[in-house]
């Protein structure tokens, strides 16, 4: 019992990145060269961040257009709920694997599953392009999901690298995490202007040239060929600026893994009859033949004794109970769920009604991706600044709380463009429309940013240095389940309030916007709950009782100040 206390009060007083930490400044021992190192890292998680961001954003513009080209039945008034599915498949497939990417990003290192995620994701996204059917195209996209790790581990490293320089890590998680915005500038526009090439600009060299069959029959392909090469210059960039900040201690090889992993199964039937020899050692059973090589450890399944005298570490005993079982931490990740699904259900809502003729405004996925390109450069030029001044000026939980009453609850005004472009032809959008349309997107993506932001620093905070991997990979695996259900739920909300005759066009769309504005003010009061929450002095220094060992902790040595950065 006493040996666990002190164990525990070590924890807290010792960081756990501090050998890598001594490495790490031994390496870099002038000003320049750190802010040089922090600059060239943070370059390359911006450019993977734009290319997640591409990933997801990408497919809005266009998924009821390829919904209707791979099911010729579907029309322009029902194809609601299939370009969610579509949408919704990638947030499914991250939803399985997330918390499994943040035990993975614990053991092979977050610089590891971020180049995972931009391999696979390079090919899955090449995949999804050449589809030939409705359900292999949810296949793909369900993959691509499934192979993304991205998030989670991005927020570690981000934590990692600036080690509690609160600072420098607002700059840059704002950094970061605002390429979702040039995200929206470019994956919008790239992904509209390069749809169906062959129907919008049948006079082009491209339309006419030696390609022309491939684009008729994948008409989609152009898009996600762009998502392959944005993979690959983020995976070089990652690969020789980031550094890996999980301690050498606890990183362990993948490759060098894999490698066991195979010699352990092309063993097991080989050596089970050979009589086994004791390695003196480490208590090991070995067949005769083999146990004098240390590399035979590869060979064991079972066999390997338990050594009593080893010591449990502590650091390893984080499990989903544990963090739900932490008051704070609960509280700031349902806000974060319950938040990625809202956004997302405005992100799917949106293309649907643009692309309506009796509830929306009836345009293609060209003039959809001017809007979306319009609000991605306001996005841009405001999104930084908001951040870093909002958190300044109000402190963190003040921020989340004027984000999150800008945000979603503004989408309500998304039908009021239908007024303004009265009297045009069909399909026609007025510029002022476009400019409006632009500006209201821009806010909520702006505020919503804020949200997130505030959100991810606050939640890391709420448990120690060594569990944060994990919890983003718990945080990941929610957020992608919130997500998974945004664009299925906004697909279904639009189709039942076109179809079910209950509403008069247009005022199907106002419904549905109003709707979700509705439960957008459900997450301000969530907002201002975890507000009041944290400033008890009593829940910011809580104390939590890890159940495993009887030790009690303090919250990573949080003081009782208001989190500000």
């Amino acid at each position: 019992m006493v040996q666990s206390i002190e164990r525990a009060q070590e924890r807290e007083t010792t960081p756990l990145l501090s050998k890598q930490q001594n490495d790490f400044e031994k390496e870099t021992t002038t000003p320049i060269t750190k802010n040089r190192r922090w600059l060239m890292s943070t370059l390359a998680l911006c450019s993977a961040m734009m290319a997640q961001s591409y990933l997801i954003i990408s497919v809005f513009p266009y998924s009821g257009f390829l919904a209707m080209h791979l099911l010729p039945q579907l029309d322009s008034e029902n194809v609601g709920s299939y370009a969610g599915y579509i949408a919704s498949c990638f947030m499914v497939g991250r939803t399985f694997s997330s918390f499994e990417w943040g035990k993975a990003t614990d053991r092979y290192g977050r610089k590891f599953a971020i180049q995972a995620t931009l391999f696979l994701s390079a090919i899955f996204s090449i995949a999804f392009g050449l589809a030939p059917s409705f359900k292999l195209a949810l296949l793909f996209r369900f993959l691509l999901g499934l192979s993304n790790g991205m998030i989670g581990s991005v927020k570690t490293i981000i934590s990692e690298i600036n080690r509690e320089n609160e600072t420098e890590e607002t700059k840059m998680m704002a950094l970061v995490l605002g390429m979702w915005g040039y995200g929206f500038l470019l994956g919008p526009a790239i992904s509209g202007y390069l749809s169906e090439p062959v129907k919008q600009y049948p006079n082009s060299s491209l339309a006419q040239g030696p390609l022309r069959q491939i684009l008729i029959d994948f008409p989609f392909i152009l898009p996600n060929v762009v998502a392959f090469g944005l993979c690959v210059i983020s995976f070089i960039a990652v690969h020789y600026f980031v550094e890996e900040t999980l301690p050498k201690d606890k990183l362990i090889s993948f490759g060098a893994e894999a490698n066991d992993l195979i010699r352990k199964v092309s063993s097991i039937n080989l050596f089970q009859h050979f009589p086994y020899a004791k390695n003196s050692q480490r208590n090991e059973k070995f067949p005769k033949f083999v146990a004098s090589s240390p590399s035979t450890s590869s060979f064991l399944l079972d066999t390997m004794d338990e050594n009593p005298d080893r010591e449990s570490n502590n650091e390893d005993q984080v499990t989903v109970s544990w963090l739900w079982n932490r008051d704070a931490t609960r509280r700031h990740l349902l806000a974060y769920w319950f938040y990625s699904f809202l956004v997302v259900s405005v992100d799917e809502s949106f293309p649907l009604f643009c692309m309506s003729v009796s509830s929306g405004l009836g345009i293609t996925e060209s003039q959809i991706g001017n809007i979306l390109t319009g609000s991605g450069l306001c996005y841009v030029l405001m999104q930084y600044f908001a951040v870093t001044k909002m958190v300044s000026k109000f402190g963190a939980y003040n921020a989340m709380l004027i984000g999150t009453l800008t945000s979603v609850p503004l989408a309500c005004l998304m039908p009021f463009s239908l007024v303004l472009n009265k009297g045009s032809e069909p399909g026609e959008l007025r510029v002022g429309v476009l400019v409006y349309l632009a500006i209201i997107y821009s806010i909520l993506r702006v505020s919503g940013t804020v949200v997130f932001s505030t959100l991810n620093m606050t939640t890391n905070r709420t448990v120690p240095f060594h569990a944060r991997a994990t919890m983003n990979g718990f945080s990941m695996l929610g957020g992608s389940l919130g997500k998974a259900l945004g664009p299925t739920f906004a697909g279904t909300l639009f189709a039942f309030s076109v179809s079910a005759g209950a509403f008069k066009p247009p005022f199907e769309s106002v419904n549905v916007f109003c709707v979700i504005s509705l439960l957008g003010f459900i997450l301000v009061a969530m907002a201002q709950n975890l507000k009041v929450h944290m400033d008890k002095p009593n829940n910011v220094n809580q104390k939590t009782c890890e159940m495993d060992n009887n030790v009690c902790s303090s919250m990573d040595g949080e003081s009782d100040e208001r989190l500000t950065f």
